[in-house]
């Protein structure tokens, strides 16, 4: 494999002029609203202590949750490119409110609490709606490339923005860092209007199966051996994932640091998930996703056993990259599976699935690895969260092989351009939904373009 193989594929950004507009509207809307999220913390700790700011992060996972779940369910059966300019117009508004509330004499917590409700809905339905449409985007064998874009773009915010937040706000207040973001937002409402009409593709024969409710995702996910095995796979990682919120007391019981090292134990994972994305070229080549998928959970889990034994912060950094990056390629292939495997009249509601379960998982997962280290020890509940995921990746390798052997289409003929490219060519219909018989059909040999079953 020659250097420049590993390099990540633009080629989502080359073909298709609708993914060029969500990819730029993305990477300023992550800057702003990494930003933010410092500004919001530090002004809910200002009005009312680390309670108010507890309050604030429970504010924004429930009505992200009630946000996806109606956005998944209206993306599927309404315009969505109209529900992406609604919701992110709709956050523009929510971050002018809370910009509003920082500049009065007297900000109010109960205001900023209803602008965070308010952006929280708003996110849901764009974030669960954007998910959806990016196969009609882009061509089948382009959607790990996608992937890795999109994960990349959020790793940086993730890194960069922060940062910049923070000397915005110790130079400025809240108000001016809440105003940039209002507009950041207002610039993605514009770039998005670049967008085609994007109605949810019709089939006569699916349409008169499907209920239009939220369960038809699961019914799908029942039937189809690749998504099923995904769904519950994810379900134990989300669960069972990373103990960030271990580390402070980790820095503080096992490698005995202060802040800086604290700082280093939260930054190896954006660094190896950056690496990750960087070097991705790789990844739309591999002709058994499936086994790489399950592979990266295996190595994820088992290095994160190994960062709850080590004692020694250096090993602790790099296995904590080696999680990033691990957890950076799964989710990259999970994404491109799960919208391969999943016909369109169905995207959105499967896509909301997908992000309320790592939601609720992250909420819950908190909760269970604090009660774990009180009982042993929070590096015991890093080697407990690591085991449960590695063998939870061994289980589903043997019980389900349709996941195990799924692929992905290759790279198509050179000069076919994705839906909404340049050329703008027919949209290709999407994967069928299975029955239960057709679950059962062999998997394809690597190379040929599998089913919608993998």
């Amino acid at each position: 494999m020659r250097a420049g193989d590993l390099l990540i594929d633009i080629g989502p950004l080359r073909t298709s002029r609708d993914f060029r507009a969500i990819f730029t509207a993305r990477v300023v809307s992550l800057f702003g609203l990494g930003m933010a999220a410092v500004a919001l913390a530090a002004q809910a700790y200002d009005l009312a202590s680390t309670f108010g700011v507890a309050v604030a992060s429970m504010i924004m996972s429930v009505t992200v949750l009630i946000g996806s779940l109606w956005g998944g369910w209206a993306a599927d059966r309404t315009d969505r490119r109209r529900l992406i300019l609604v919701a992110r117009g709709a956050a523009s508004l929510a971050f002018a409110g809370l910009a509003v509330n920082a500049f009065l004499p007297d900000p109010q917590l109960w205001a900023l609490y209803l602008c965070v409700a308010w952006d929280g809905l708003a996110t849901g339905v764009s974030v669960t709606v954007l998910m959806a449409v990016a196969p009609a985007l882009v061509r089948p064998d382009q959607l790990p490339a996608a992937g890795a874009l999109i994960s990349l773009t959020g790793e940086i915010g993730s890194v960069a923005a922060p940062f910049v937040g923070g000397v915005l706000l110790a130079l400025t207040g809240p108000g001016t860092v809440f105003a940039f973001t209002a507009l950041t937002t207002g610039v993605t409402t514009l770039l998005l209007l670049r967008l085609r009409p994007l109605p949810p593709v019709k089939d006569e024969e699916d349409d008169a199966e499907d209920s239009g409710s939220p369960l038809e995702a699961f019914r799908h996910a029942a039937r189809n051996r690749v998504v099923g095995g995904l769904l519950g796979l994810g379900g134990v990682m989300a669960l069972f994932n990373l103990p960030v919120v271990l580390f402070p007391e980790m820095v503080d019981k096992v490698f005995g640091g202060g802040k800086v090292m604290l700082g280093l134990l939260y930054t190896a994972p954006a660094v190896g998930a950056i690496l990750a994305s960087a070097t991705s070229g790789w990844i739309p080549r591999n002709a058994r996703p499936g086994l790489l998928l399950l592979g990266t959970a295996f190595t994820g889990g088992l290095a994160t056993v190994g960062f709850g034994l080590s004692g020694d912060i250096v090993v602790a950094f790099a296995l904590l990259t080696v999680c990033g990056a691990a957890g950076t390629v799964y989710e990259i292939v999970e994404y491109a599976l799960v919208q391969h495997n999943t016909p369109d009249r169905l995207r959105g509601r499967m896509v909301s699935v997908m992000t309320s379960q790592g939601t609720t998982g992250g909420v819950v997962g908190d909760a269970e690895v604090a009660l774990v280290a009180r009982w042993f020890s929070p590096a015991g509940a890093a080697v407990v969260n690591g085991a449960v995921c590695a063998l939870a990746a061994v289980a589903v390798a043997v019980a389900v092989p349709g996941l195990r052997r799924a692929t992905l289409p290759r790279e198509e003929t050179e000069g076919e351009g994705p839906p909404g490219g340049d050329s703008a060519p027919p949209q290709p219909s999407p994967p069928a939904s299975p029955s239960p018989a057709e679950s059962t059909t062999p998997p394809l040999r690597a190379g040929e373009v599998p089913s919608a079953t993998g």
